[in-house]
Formats: C-alpha cells, structure tokens, sequence
C-alpha cells in the first residue's frame, strides 16, 4: 500500500500570496497627564452645554425629533407628503375600510371565469 502513495508530496498547502502580510496601523501616543487635565475641564463645560441644549430640545414644539429615529430633510419632506395626500384622500371619501376593500376584492374574485376555479375530482375524471 505504500507503494500507491510514494509519489505524493507531505506537507500542508501552500497558497498564493500566503506570505504577504498586512501592515498594521500605528496607534497614536497617548495622552500625558496634563492633557487629561485639560481634556476633563472640556468635559465637564460640554456636559453642561449638552444639558442646557436638551433642555432646549425637550421645550422645543417638535417632539419628532428628540423621540424619533433622525430623518433626512428629503425624507421628512416625503413623509409629510404622503400624510397630507392620505388626509386629502380622506376628506374626499376615497379611503376604503378593510371590510370595504375585502367586499370588492371577494366581488371582483366572483367575477372571474371559472376556467381560473380549481377542477373537481371525480371517478369519472
């Protein structure tokens, strides 16, 4: 039986480019203790300016905003679009419940020929 294997070659698989390393990033030097100083009293002045500027959010008329998910001014536009179509289309009574809308689409479904009616089985068939 070793005689079927004496012309294989051992070893593990060698793939192209497999030598080929990625050059990591170098990482920034880190920040002396004075900079840490400096950085926390910047801190401490932006916390308090994030502070008054929710306050000034939470009073503001739109709610949308700071509860919601951020929208671009396109698709806000689009949206209010469509609300304001779907409230014309209600005022003008073109709007149709469910109920209204399953009725029509059960009469159009009785309309059909009945080649679209699945065929009975029978023994005759």
């Amino acid at each position: 039986m070793s005689e079927a294997y004496s012309n294989v070659i051992g070893g593990g698989l060698k793939l192209k480019g497999a030598g080929i390393k990625k050059k990591k990033k170098k990482k920034h030097s880190e920040i002396t203790s004075s900079d840490d100083a400096v950085m926390s009293q910047l801190s401490e002045k932006d916390v308090a300016a994030d502070a008054a500027a929710r306050a000034a959010a939470s009073s503001s008329t739109e709610p949308d905003e700071s509860l919601g998910p951020r929208y671009t001014d396109t698709e806000r536009r689009r949206m209010e679009t469509v609300q304001r179509r779907k409230q014309e289309a209600a005022a003008a009574g073109k709007l149709k419940s469910h109920r209204d809308q399953v009725k029509d689409f059960n009469e159009y479904l009785g309309s059909l020929p009945e080649h679209y009616d699945l065929p009975k089985v029978s023994k005759g068939n």
